[in-house]
């Protein structure tokens, strides 16, 4: 594998490691901005007068071959001697087990380091013939923003962590107060000799030899810094540990433990035939998800968990969360709950838009907070049919996915507001919305990013309705409007949205009346890109698949939709939004937000397309190495880690590539509805061999597997225990 900036980080414990091997640089992930404190790692191997190093500092002698890999809850780089044959792989581990919230939490980074000698030269090197080589393996960390001071049996690392707090009154990004947590960090020997700042062991080896593992923690412990509502919440492992101390007798008893977990984790992870690039694609994405997530307690004793969207540092911002859900569905419910459970605080009183039609109505915010603080919306401008549509879809998946109707009971009223909002963006009668249009796709033309009545929202929109039908028929509620609702916007989508062979952008064909968001100003004229092919269409409709909803729109449409916009798009990363391209000059640009360019995609949103596609039966998971091939040429230059946008913007750091995790169901065709107890499965392809997540047992790293075969008539499945 390519030497390409990569990290990972312990779920919502703000402790994690960020290295960029191109730069010789490595960082340690805290509480502050991507990618982290400067951190100089030190490990490699001394023999004789020759010290030979990893790419992590800027100093020694680089080992003559470097390889690299990664795993879910691993990352790791080889390096080879050539004139001794020495190889030798450093490890980071963090502890990772899904829908453990105890053991995933846990604030330590255990590094590993091993040895072996190969028993033959390496290639045509000539090297030393039989004789033993001696040496010393080792691991130390250095830094001028730490202070390191030998214990009795480790390390203390003293340093400070900064995140910013955002002014109240908005998103000013020079207009910050600093909060400043003074970190004491441990080092921790695991195995080998320890001489007060260098951990390490000394080896001999003769042909095919290995030597004991070297291994070492980096321990933390921290007081409370995200602010959730006016209370600055302490860390969920606060509840398992007191004190840095006890971090610290963890991983000296449990490092055996770590490293089985990451074993049979990553081991089912990687249990399908989907390819390499699929794999590589998991892990990388949640490594980038895992340095975004903070995990705290309420004062009532809640969990509240919230992901920050990357480099733009907002707090679970919904329509980020929305296209992360195939994760969430398929791995770990229990953090999507968390965040259905918190959105209802930030919803925000719809006459604001819509004057009296709105009033006792309400829509949700694009995030629920920015940096360090949780306690109100931060992006500058709102999108608001979107992001009411979004939190509908995810709260009927959840509960359809899972059986467990307690949030849709609970946030009834909630649910109806935002429902009854949509319905009342649609002023022209026909199904779909042409107020509160703004959305997601900040860096697109304005038919794709704001247009009036766009057939993205349109779908989605019109299939959140029919989620909220089936919500309210479960609570015993009226659901006549509703139905109606879908009826006119099924119809208006299939006579006035298809045209040729697609389903346009937007139904409208000026800008007249239209608000831009970013300016306020009113626009009029042209609405340039409004019949454009755009990989939209299927958006609203993926994720419901995946719980077993019936697709309403024509079928046979709906696949030449996804196959012509996929010609028209294309391009060497990804797709692009749409075939059009605005030759004019572009001015957009929020430093740290958005920016515009001509042909500018978005690689999860190929992602949830694709996804989309496979359960209409076009199979688009080729593309996969297309996305990974941005990620490298990224990432090998300098570290960004999943680099969300090609071709313009500059959205890193970004955890939203989670939807990677929808591929292996909708490979399948698998969907599964626990409310009506509807399973099914209908596989794109013959030969596929593919765990069932959900059903994960991931203690003993098991799951049932499905395997597809054709049998000459059709594409037929069996599910198997492993």
């Amino acid at each position: 594998m390519n030497l390409m900036g990569d990290g990972l980080a312990v779920l919502g414990s703000r402790i994690g490691l960020i290295w960029d091997p191109s730069n010789r640089k490595s960082f340690l992930v805290r509480h502050g901005a991507h990618p982290g404190i400067p951190l100089e790692i030190h490990a490699g191997i001394k023999i004789k007068d020759k010290t030979i190093c990893f790419p992590l500092s800027l100093e020694n002698e680089l080992f003559g071959f470097l390889d690299q890999d990664n795993t879910p809850s691993t990352i790791k780089l080889s390096g080879v001697d050539p004139e001794t044959g020495i190889h030798v792989k450093l490890t980071v581990r963090i502890p990772f087990r899904p829908r453990d919230f105890e053991f995933s939490t846990i604030p330590v980074l255990l590094f590993d380091v091993s040895v072996e000698r190969f028993s033959s030269q390496f290639r045509w090197t000539e090297s030393v013939k039989d004789e033993k080589i001696e040496g010393k393996v080792f691991i130390e960390f250095g830094g001028s923003d730490f202070t390191f001071a030998k214990n009795q049996r480790s390390i203390e690392v003293s340093y400070t962590s900064v995140v910013k707090i955002p002014d109240v009154s908005g998103v000013d990004m020079g207009n910050f107060e600093p909060l400043n947590i003074k970190s004491k960090d441990r080092i921790v020997p695991i195995s080998g000799s320890f001489d007060g700042m260098s951990i390490y062991q000394n080896f001999s080896l003769a042909r095919g030899e290995k030597s004991e593992l070297l291994s070492a923690a980096w321990c933390t412990y921290d007081p409370p810094v995200l602010n959730v509502i006016g209370d600055r919440c302490p860390f969920l492992y606060l509840k398992k540990f007191k004190s840095v101390d006890d971090v610290e007798n963890w991983i000296l008893s449990h490092s055996d433990e770590l490293r089985e977990t990451n074993t049979k984790v990553d081991s089912l992870f990687a249990s399908h035939n989907l390819g390499d690039s699929v794999t590589r694609m998991m892990s990388y994405t949640l490594h980038s998800w895992l340095i975004n997530t903070w995990l705290v307690e309420r004062p009532d004793g809640r969990k509240w968990l919230s992901v920050w969207e990357g480099s733009c540092y907002f707090h679970s911002t919904v329509d980020v969360e929305y296209t992360q859900s195939p994760f969430y569905l398929s791995v770990w419910p229990e953090l999507l709950a968390l965040q259905l459970d918190e959105w209802p605080y930030f919803g925000k009183d719809a006459s604001v838009l819509l004057g009296d039609s709105g009033k006792d109505l309400l829509f949700l915010s694009h995030d629920i907070g920015y940096l360090s603080e949780c306690t109100k919306q931060y992006y500058p401008h709102e999108m608001e049919v979107e992001e009411n549509a979004n939190y509908i879809q995810l709260a009927y998946a959840y509960w359809r996915r899972t059986g467990d109707d307690s949030l849709i009971k609970k946030h009834e009223q909630f649910i109806y507001k935002l429902l009854n909002f949509i319905l009342a963006c649609d002023t022209t009668g026909n199904g779909i919305p042409d107020k509160g249009c703004a959305n997601t796709i900040d860096d697109a033309s304005p038919a794709i990013q704001f247009g009036s009545e766009q057939v993205y929202l349109g779908v989605k929109a019109m299939t959140a309705v029919r989620c909220g039908i089936e919500i309210f028929k479960h609570l015993g509620k009226p659901v006549a409007d509703y139905e109606n609702f879908v009826k006119k916007a099924v119809e208006t989508i299939e006579s006035r949205g298809w045209v040729n062979d697609h389903y346009v952008v937007t139904l409208t064909r000026t800008l007249d009346g239209i608000i831009n968001p970013w300016s306020g100003e009113e626009m009029s004229g042209e609405l340039e890109g409004w019949d454009a092919y755009h990989i939209y269409t299927s958006n609203g409709i993926a994720i419901m698949r995946m719980v077993g909803m019936e697709n309403v729109l024509d079928e046979s449409r709906l696949k030449s939709d996804l196959i012509n916009s996929l010609v028209h798009t294309k391009g060497k990363y990804g797709c692009r939004h749409t075939s059009y391209v605005n030759t004019k000059p572009t001015n957009l640009l929020v430093p740290g937000l958005a920016g515009s360019a001509p042909k500018v995609g978005w690689v999860s949103m190929n992602m949830i397309r694709d996804i989309a596609a496979a359960y209409h039966g076009v199979d688009m998971f080729s593309m996969v190495q297309n996305y990974w091939d941005w990620q490298v040429t990224s990432n090998s230059q300098q570290v960004f880690m999943f680099f969300e946008t090609f071709y313009g913007n500059n959205l890193n750091f970004y955890p939203r590539g989670l939807a990677v995790f929808g591929y292996l169901e909708a490979a399948l065709g698998f969907s599964l509805d626990n409310v009506s107890g509807h399973q099914s499965v209908d596989p794109v392809r013959n030969s596929l061999e593919i765990p069932l997540l959900y059903f994960a047992n991931w203690k003993e790293g098991k799951a049932p597997v499905v395997r597809s075969s054709d049998d000459k008539i059709k594409i037929t499945s069996s599910i198997e225990k492993k």
